[in-house]
């Protein structure tokens, strides 16, 4: 389908009047929409995209994303279409002139360039709050409309074309050459890329920001940025030539010329971080009652140049204003403090990391803050331009927190599992206590002890902040208790419970033992020294008047900070503020669970995606059959049961209660689907037919504890069930029957926790998992009898245990990691070695558990797959937020009375 030939025929209901033009990413046509009476664009994809159906289906996922880009300055995506075999793009048809055939007459005048740099920045600015990079941003694929308004072109498709392949080759790259016709490959056009994109490396939104900066620097001149004779030379000088900024007009406004030279600053750490920041400075230009451009005799120099002036005239400055500021302060009222916020970068060989933990932690006088990635702790002082790293990642640092006067911060050492402290200086790092498990939210009190929270207990300890045997300090009646602190006073405790699935916050009395629940329902709650309560819901930080006196709100919550980022479980959001006032947190578009994917993964770790949408996934299971999955999904923070049709893709909600339910598990017949149903705090064991028909039957329940079941027996007349105490604090096993009147059976009762009870195909064997030697291993029993035998399966840890249909392996989960170990059920239980299968971001832990399923045929693994740090999100959170004085604002916001 080339050329003249094609015009007058019809692709589906589109019929082609005109061919707009040609490109390494296909031919574009003009068409009329015969449905919907409109003219749009066509764009038929080559011929080489058709045959690969891989290409095709990730194409299709892209598409999607961006087609949900709705911006006034973004060329609309109106859908991905096939007809005979050949596959189209239909897009807004779009009237006008190109950037490139504007420029092709020369210079466009300052203001009006300015007046479209402004238009394109804010079309970034809008895909890149939806995680969507443009990666060939340029002159040709911006057009401007007879009204003279900015129209991006082609956003998104570099990435949706190439897909997801890692390979590059420049000299195959469509963009560069029209000729190119090499699939898989799109890098964007060579004077326009981005440093790091023309060696290679992954890209974020910052290579978007180079090539606006390049636009709008030819926008001026009239001349690309970067020049060459060939690709190659062009490259050359994108990585290592400079640009040319005495051709930018003698007399531009400054703040344009540092706009540019930040754009195009090849140092990461330099260059804006943020179109925002682009589109701020061309803004006040275009405002400055002087214009964009000043006076000949008047230009200032740029903002860079005056920082080796300010130091001097600082200190002047500043002297003088003191003197000022001690005659007059009697006279004038206090006025509030000027917030003041900046970004700290988070270098591209760094991730934060979270891992089901908090990661940031400031200090009490908003002086430095600390934070977590996975090359280890890393220390920032407000008033430096880097951060530096304290401690390395080897023994899996988590949980920073600060000393109260600031000197030493106290960590998880997760490798050895013990309470640690560093001063902030660096050095050796000093134990502190043992810990029986995954401390939460520890906190450094006034006293000089350390308290934290048990996790999955309702217990919380405390350890003297120079080491010792970590003391019970509180132990509350149910729920788990976390992020403990000492209100003013001395009198009381806060802290957040989560009950269930409810999260409460709650105050303790430490004199009269007797606590108090609070209306408020949000996790990690904070007191400040303003009278303000803050807390999360969600991804949003709230803030209520609290009044110590009768501890309780005064007011109703405000929304302060939106999209804050979750980067582990759901009591580590990233956010923290100081007692002075300080606020520091990582914002995201959402939480990072609720992008979930699933993906079958063979025993080689060779991922195939299943194609259902992004989605907070929890605990598949594989029907009988192999044709359909049983998961939970939370789309409101309700768990409910859908099913996943393997064959349809489709997707089919099978529960609609308004509490949560969660965990399904087939019957062996496949018929049914038995569920955890929480309602009103209380537990029970529920199942419904899987075809959707009927109603939700109660099969299991237990007055004491909470049942959770997990497996079936071999003959399916039984489940193994987790019996959790109904204090929430320990897990024990035992069976139910679903027959005559239900009997149940408590199989171990022990004074720790095992969990997870999976019955082998044969039905002689119980696996499991239980924390008797201090952290979670896997162990198997005989069952029923399950005193008759213990045999060891995990040796460095290990969880969720997994038979394989045929009952020769049994596999468990290791954090990320898939082991395997062969065992043999015929006579007695024989175990051999443990062999990591793969590994990769695949949650785990107790509260996500089962997060993996084996089909019947065991020759792959169904895994739910974390979002990862593709080249359209950026590396994951690249900056941390801060808010010196942010007190003022919250003073203001939500006034105490």
């Amino acid at each position: 389908m080339t050329g003249a030939t094609v015009i007058g025929k019809t692709l589906g209901h589109y019929q082609i009047t005109n061919q707009l033009g040609k490109g390494g990413m296909g031919e574009v046509y003009q068409a009329k929409d015969q449905v919907l009476g409109r003219e749009v664009a066509i764009k038929v994809l080559p011929e080489e995209f058709a045959r690969d159906a891989d290409r095709v289906a990730r194409f299709q996922r892209e598409a999607k994303v961006l087609a949900s880009l709705n911006h006034p300055n973004i060329a609309a995506i109106h859908g991905l279409e096939q007809s005979g075999g050949i596959n189209f793009l239909v897009l807004e048809l779009v009237e006008g002139q190109t950037l490139a055939d504007r420029i092709k007459s020369g210079p466009i005048a300052v203001k009006e360039s300015l007046k479209l740099a402004l238009q394109i920045a804010e079309a970034l600015e809008a895909a890149h709050e939806r995680g969507v990079i443009h990666r060939d941003l340029k002159p040709s694929n911006i057009k401007v409309t007879p009204d003279g308004e900015v129209k991006v072109l082609d956003f998104g498709l570099a990435k949706a074309y190439a897909g997801d392949r890692e390979e590059i080759n420049l000299s195959n790259s469509p963009t560069l050459s029209d000729a190119a016709t090499q699939q898989g490959v799109i890098l964007g056009t060579a004077a326009y890329m981005s440093p790091e994109q023309a060696r290679g490396k992954a890209v974020d939104k910052r290579a978007d920001i180079w090539a606006f900066g390049c636009v709008l620097y030819e926008m001026l001149t009239g001349r690309v940025a970067f020049r060459g004779e060939d690709v190659s030379e062009i490259l050359a000088s994108v990585i290592k030539g400079d640009v040319k900024l005495d051709l930018l007009p003698a007399n531009l406004h400054p703040r344009v010329r540092e706009a540019i030279i930040r754009c195009l600053h090849r140092d990461l750490r330099i260059r804006y971080s943020s179109i925002t920041d682009a589109r701020y400075e061309i803004e006040q230009a275009l405002a400055d009652p002087s214009g964009a451009l000043v006076q000949p005799g008047t230009e200032l120099e740029p903002r860079r140049k005056l920082r080796t002036i300010l130091p001097w005239a600082a200190a002047t400055l500043v002297l003088g204003l003191i003197i000022a500021e001690v005659a007059v302060w009697k006279l004038k009222p206090a006025e509030p403090r000027q917030v003041m916020r900046f970004d700290c970068e988070v270098p591209e060989d760094q991730q934060l990391d979270g891992s089901g933990n908090p990661f940031l932690a400031i200090s009490s006088d908003g002086s430095k803050f600390v934070y977590n990635t996975d090359k280890g702790l890393f220390l920032r002082s407000i008033n430096q331009p880097a951060a530096r790293r304290i401690l390395d990642a080897d023994k899996l640092p988590k949980q920073p927190f600060f000393s109260p006067d600031g000197q030493w911060i106290g960590y998880w050492s997760q490798a050895e599992n013990q309470l640690k402290k560093i001063s902030v200086s660096g050095g050796t790092p000093v134990t502190l206590a043992n810990t029986a498990g995954n401390p939460v939210l520890p906190s450094w009190w006034i006293d000089d002890t350390i308290v934290y929270g048990q996790y999955g207990t309702s217990k919380v300890f405390r350890v003297p902040a120079s080491g010792g045997t970590p003391q019970l300090f509180w132990e509350g009646q149910r729920g788990f208790l976390f992020g403990p602190q000492v209100l003013p006073g001395g009198k009381s405790v806060l802290f957040t419970r989560l009950d269930g699935t409810e999260y409460r916050v709650m105050v303790q009395s430490l004199e009269s033992g007797l606590h108090k629940l609070m209306a408020i329902r949000g996790t990690v709650s904070r007191y400040l020294p303003t009278g303000h309560l803050v807390y999360m819901v969600g991804n949003n930080l709230f803030a209520v008047p609290f009044d110590l006196g009768r501890l309780e709100a005064t007011g109703g919550p405000v929304p302060m900070v939106e999209g804050i980022e979750w980067l582990g479980a759901t009591a580590a959001p990233g956010f923290a503020v100081s007692n002075s006032g300080t606020l520091v947190y990582v914002t995201g578009t959402s939480r990072a669970s609720y992008g979930r994917t699933l993906v079958w993964v063979d025993k080689e770790g060779r991922e195939e995606a299943l194609h259902t949408p992004p989605n907070y996934y929890q605990t598949p299971k594989i029907s009988p059959d192999g044709k359909r999955v049983a998961l939970a999904i939370s789309t409101d923070g309700t768990p409910q049961i859908w099913i996943w049709d393997l064959t349809r893709e489709t997707m089919t909600k099978l529960t609609f209660d308004k509490s949560a339910s969660l965990r399904p598990i087939w019957t062996r017949d496949g018929r049914r689907i038995v569920f955890i149903s929480i309602r009103d705090g209380k537990y029970s064991i529920d199942w419904k037919a899987a075809d959707g028909t009927g109603e939700v039957e109660k099969i299991g329940s237990a007055p004491d504890k909470n049942l959770l079941p997990y497996s079936w027996s071999s003959d399916g007349k039984t489940l193994a069930v987790e019996e959790m105490d109904s204090d929430m604090v320990r897990v024990n096993i035992g069976t139910q029957s679903i027959e005559g009147d239900h009997a149940r059976k408590t199989l171990l009762h022990e004074a720790h926790s095992q969990a997870h009870p999976n019955i082998s195909p044969d039905g002689k064997y119980m696996a499991y998992f239980s924390d008797e030697s201090g952290r979670w291993e896997v162990y198997v029993r005989p069952f029923p009898e399950v005193n008759k035998g213990k045999w060891q399966i995990s040796t460095g840890g290990g969880e969720s245990p997994l038979w394989s249909p045929d009952g020769r392996e049994l596999f468990y989960r290791n954090g990320g990691a898939v082991m395997a170990v062969p065992v043999d059920t015929k006579t007695t239980f024989n175990a051999g070695k443990p062999r990591m299968l793969f590994q990769g971001a695949y949650p785990t832990g107790y509260g996500e558990s089962p997060a993996y399923d084996i089909s019947p045929d065991s020759k792959r693994f169904l895994m739910i797959k974390e979002p990862q740090p593709a080249a359209s999100a950026g590396q994951g959170p690249r900056k941390i937020n801060v808010a010196v004085n942010w007190s003022e604002e919250l003073k203001q916001r939500v006034p105490v009375k």
